[in-house]
């Protein structure tokens, strides 16, 4: 009779936990589902001309529901920003660990950041827009986040100095800045639509990866 009642409560338990964790799945499918159209309609209508409403209708969810998992649009963008600039900071640091010279870690963290926006084109433009050119940029959560970039490739830098790679007279933490600024404005341009891609488009990011890179290292002359 006991061993009837236990298996009972087991498989009550089960239940429970299966049904905790089906909800669980659901409520992270709303949330990545939220983000996604937010990311959209950012990207089209700007966030200052975006409303809760906009982003709602383009997930095709209820208006309400949006604010059962965030607070207000800003918490929304905030959110976008943390978690895709967070993957972001993975794959550098990753390129950062390894065994390879500075030089080919310069590469990959260039071809990185400019398939990105072959990749997620609505992110980027959200980024160098709604984030990066606006006074909220300056918010010291955000500037901490950041700065873990500029940490790391200022890493990569002072390594290449130790290993004898790069010229001792040098400043890592300038020259990571002077790097991360072309990179910069060469996927601004991107964004704008400034510059025209010819041919293969995945051909061209690997040649401007290499470009922006040679021209660190390697200067004009």
């Amino acid at each position: 009779m006991n061993d009837s009642r236990n298996l009972e409560s087991q498989m009550s338990d089960g239940a429970r936990e299966k049904a905790m964790h089906d909800r669980t799945e659901r409520g992270a499918d709303k949330r990545r589902l939220i983000l996604d159209a937010a990311i959209t309609v950012f990207a089209n209508k700007g966030y200052h001309a975006t409303r809760i409403s906009d982003i709602a209708q383009h997930a095709e969810i209820a208006y309400g529901l949006v604010y059962h998992y965030f607070k207000n649009k800003e918490k929304i963008l905030d959110t976008i920003f943390l978690e895709r600039w967070g993957g972001f900071i993975d794959a550098v640091q990753a390129i950062a660990d390894d065994e390879r010279g500075v030089e080919e870690k310069l590469l990959s963290i260039a071809a990185v950041t400019l398939t990105a926006y072959r990749r997620r084109p609505e992110w980027v433009k959200i980024l160098v827009f709604e984030i990066q050119r606006t006074q909220r940029f300056a918010d010291p959560d955000r500037v901490r986040v950041v700065g873990q970039l500029f940490q790391l490739i200022t890493r990569i830098l002072r390594e290449g100095q130790e290993r004898g790679e790069l010229r001792e007279d040098l400043d890592p933490a300038l020259a990571c800045s002077i790097f991360i600024g072309g990179l910069d404005i060469v996927v601004t341009n991107r964004v704008l639509d400034l510059v025209k891609i010819e041919g293969d488009e995945n051909a061209y990011y690997v040649k401007i990866a290499r470009t922006v890179v040679d021209l660190f290292l390697n200067g004009m002359g």
